[in-house]
């Protein structure tokens, strides 16, 4: 017995080293983490403190070169195209299940919310390339391995960001500088609690604390879809994913209302007979609906109902900057039922007023141009919503609808871009 105790003082000691010497060999950046991951410390502009430019970015998501679309945003809320910048990767032409040129996720372009850090995924090479936003435009600064297979969506809290693989059904996470200097975290990987393809991940986001966080899957072919939570701990790690099965068939973008109340789209029903894939130009499948839970902080989730979106495949979700009213783009417009909705864009856009419980009522719905309305993005000031607007199948067609937000979530188009991107456009990042 003395020997068994001396042994283990022995390994003690020597775990102890061991960690010392792992935390000496950790970037500054990682030891910063360790003290506080909530702090926003970002410099975009070369350590000066400017702020940073209002713009609105997306990607071409092209197979031969992926690249930044930038736009400069005006105090009326109108863009006007200035460039584009490479990101270093490559898009996708075709992503699993619909074989769409999209990046079909909600996510795969984050800009952190003082506007001075810019992420994007590279879904054709499985790589994430970050950009430092200065008064000249993107500046590229990192371009990194995503970590799995098919990198779809992006998140950011304080100074981590974490990135969802759809194929590899995974979560990889980095710790970030102020220049956007990418550093990835040990032991951060994880695997969702679904894989590819029983269920087909749609985004992942941080719970507004820091503390979790979230991705949904749809139930392609599974009846219904998956919600996993992690917990992330001082250090940026996150833990296993913890399963909820969702109430609802396909979960798919999501967004905060205040600290707890959770609102997550849902595609709708799609019949998916063996061996084949389901047509989003049925009218008889995808009746969206928008879904609310409460998230606690051990991760688990309370349904308070679900709410139909009046349209067909609601996916993209986004909250005014006064928590009082979500936004939901139906991607195969509207109305629920109508054949000739599926590309029009009619009724693509709904309003619901939230209440402080997370309960949802659909007070209104506008139109966007032809296409598949998807990427949704609300301006710093509150003021103006943008709405990605990809063609996927009508050539021609790809370009942002321009909305402003008045009273009661009213919304007033004050502008259509020309149709001049490609018909993969994905991601939207506004500030």
């Amino acid at each position: 017995m003395g020997l068994g105790r001396t042994a283990a003082r022995g390994a003690r000691l020597f775990g102890a080293l061991a960690a010392a010497a792992a935390l000496l060999l950790l970037p500054a950046s990682a030891l910063a983490h360790g003290k506080s991951h909530h702090r926003n410390h970002h410099d975009g502009d070369g350590g000066h403190g400017n702020a940073a430019p209002a713009a609105v970015y997306t990607t071409t998501n092209n197979p031969s070169g992926n690249a930044v679309v930038v736009y400069t945003r005006h105090a009326d809320g109108m863009i006007t195209q200035t460039g584009t910048v490479p990101t270093g990767g490559a898009g996708l032409m075709s992503e699993p299940p619909f074989g769409f040129p999209i990046v079909d996720s909600s996510g795969s372009t984050n800009l952190t919310p003082d506007g001075r850090l810019l992420f994007v995924v590279n879904a054709g090479d499985n790589s994430i390339s970050s950009f430092r936003i200065t008064s000249s435009g993107p500046k590229l600064v990192s371009h990194v391995s995503s970590g799995g297979i098919l990198p779809i969506s992006l998140t950011s809290h304080g100074n981590l960001l974490y990135a969802l693989d759809e194929e590899s059904s995974s979560i990889s996470g980095w710790w970030f500088s102020p220049s956007g200097q990418l550093n990835p975290i040990p032991g951060s990987s994880q695997s969702l609690s679904t894989p590819f393809p029983t269920t087909v991940a749609a985004q992942i986001g941080f719970s507004p604390d820091g503390n979790q966080l979230v991705v949904t899957e749809r139930g392609l072919p599974a009846a219904n879809g998956v919600i996993d939570t992690f917990g992330v701990n001082g250090h940026g790690v996150a833990g296993p994913a913890v399963k909820h099965v969702a109430p609802t068939p396909n979960p798919f973008g999501f967004a905060f209302d205040g600290p707890k109340n959770l609102l997550i789209s849902d595609a709708g029903f799609v019949e998916t007979p063996s061996g084949t894939q389901p047509n989003p130009g049925d009218p008889a499948q995808f009746f969206g609906s928008t879904d609310s839970f409460s998230l606690h902080p051990s991760g688990t989730l309370v349904f308070k109902g679900s709410y139909p979106s009046g349209g067909r495949a609601a996916c993209w979700v986004v909250v005014s900057k006064d928590g009082r009213y979500a936004f939901i783009t139906n991607t195969l417009s509207g109305p629920a039922g109508s054949a000739a909705g599926a590309t029009s864009g009619n009724l693509a856009v709904a309003t619901y007023a939230v209440s402080p419980h997370g309960r949802l009522t659909l007070v209104d719905q506008a139109n966007t141009g032809p296409g598949f309305p998807g990427d949704e993005a609300i301006s710093s000031d509150g003021r103006y919503l943008y709405v990605l607007v990809p063609s996927i199948i009508l050539p021609f067609q790809s370009h942002i609808d321009v909305y402003k937000i008045g009273p009661g979530g009213s919304l007033t188009h004050v502008q259509a871009t020309p149709n001049d991107l490609p018909n993969g456009v994905s991601g939207l990042g506004v500030f």
